[in-house]
């Protein structure tokens, strides 16, 4: 649920409350919705340690419409907002921008959810920054997949009662030539989630840490520079010794850097589609599948509207094992409903 807190102060100018938002860490801002003329819009995330997931909406406004009974004499006043998405350290910071506020410049405020003068209930943290980290990129990587299976286009060689066009015809459906073009989007996603996973697991793991003071890599001058300056960090360094679009990369990273058998984590047997496979047969005919249309530009005209829905479901279905197993036996919680 999005959470709306709106602060009506009984003493406070335009620029008393946007200072103290900036001094709070809030941004400058754009904002979708419309506004009354002279508002000012901002917005507050925190990247360290992934404690923000969308951050806090804040805007500065005359309140001229619908303005409570209990704020008549309020000049401008002070929304917030926090997304149904919204961490615990994000609706905490919703909270104590209220509380900060009222205490300077008194006034009442109106919690959406919860009433006047109510703020809201935030429960205690349970993930550690590894598992903020990671449930970052499970949801985008996870929700833009889905997103493409969705849309994914019907047959188009289909016979005039709507049934399937027999196989010499529909080896000539431009949707399987779309089909085509989306392997290597299903192999980019493998990449960018462990890519991004061996990162954050690097960054905040004792053993992995210790292993990065024995490297003897030479590093070059450029990277240093990044590193300095803040624009890179040293695991990004580390994880570009690593192609994560292939299977026996990913394994040797996650092997060396952190005790992880990734092979064992594909021997699950599971259906998709189908058939009835271990993992990593399924993983291997994506990449296959991958390496002829990029390599050799092979189009394969057995990929139907099916056929690619297995492949996108099989990226999927690696990251849940994968993620399940940091659950259960690293004890690092991801998911919301993680045991």
């Amino acid at each position: 649920m999005s959470v709306e807190i709106t602060l009506y102060p009984e003493r406070a100018t335009k620029d008393d409350l946007c200072r103290l938002v900036r001094a709070r860490g809030y941004t400058k801002c754009t904002h979708l919705w419309d506004w009354p003329a002279g508002s000012s819009n901002f917005h507050w995330f925190e990247e360290t340690d992934f404690k923000s997931i969308d951050g806090v909406e804040a805007t500065v406004f005359p309140p001229r419409e619908g303005k409570p009974d209990y704020a008549a004499g309020c000049d401008w006043a002070l929304h917030t907002r926090t997304r149904a998405s919204s961490s615990t350290y994000d609706r905490a910071e919703q909270n104590e921008l209220i509380r900060e506020a009222r205490r300077r410049y008194g006034g009442s405020f109106y919690n959406d959810w919860h009433g006047k003068n109510r703020y809201t209930p935030v429960p205690v943290e349970t993930k550690t920054p590894a598992g903020r980290g990671i449930f970052l990129v499970y949801e985008f990587v996870t929700r833009q997949v889905k997103m493409v299976e969705l849309a994914l286009p019907q047959p188009w060689a289909v016979t005039p009662d709507g049934q399937p066009a027999p196989d010499f015809m529909s080896a000539f459906d431009p949707s399987r030539v779309l089909n085509n073009a989306l392997v290597p989007f299903a192999v980019a996603a493998i990449e960018h989630f462990f890519g991004q996973a061996f990162r954050i697991l690097v960054q905040y793991d004792v053993d992995a840490q210790r292993h990065l003071l024995e490297q003897s890599r030479k590093v070059e001058l450029p990277q240093v520079v990044a590193v300095s300056n803040g624009e890179l960090a040293v695991e990004d360094i580390v994880a570009d010794w690593y192609s994560f679009q292939n299977l026996s990369a990913i394994h040797n990273a996650f092997s060396e850097w952190l005790g992880i058998d990734f092979w064992s984590l594909l021997r699950a047997r599971r259906r998709l589609g189908r058939r009835v496979a271990f993992l990593d047969e399924h993983m291997q005919r994506l990449i296959d599948r991958r390496h002829g249309l990029v390599h050799r530009f092979e189009f394969d005209c057995d990929i139907d509207r099916d056929g690619m829905k297995t492949l996108l479901q099989t990226v999927v279905a690696v990251i849940d094992a994968f993620v399940g197993f940091l659950e259960t036996e690293r004890g690092i919680q991801v998911r919301d409903d993680s045991p």
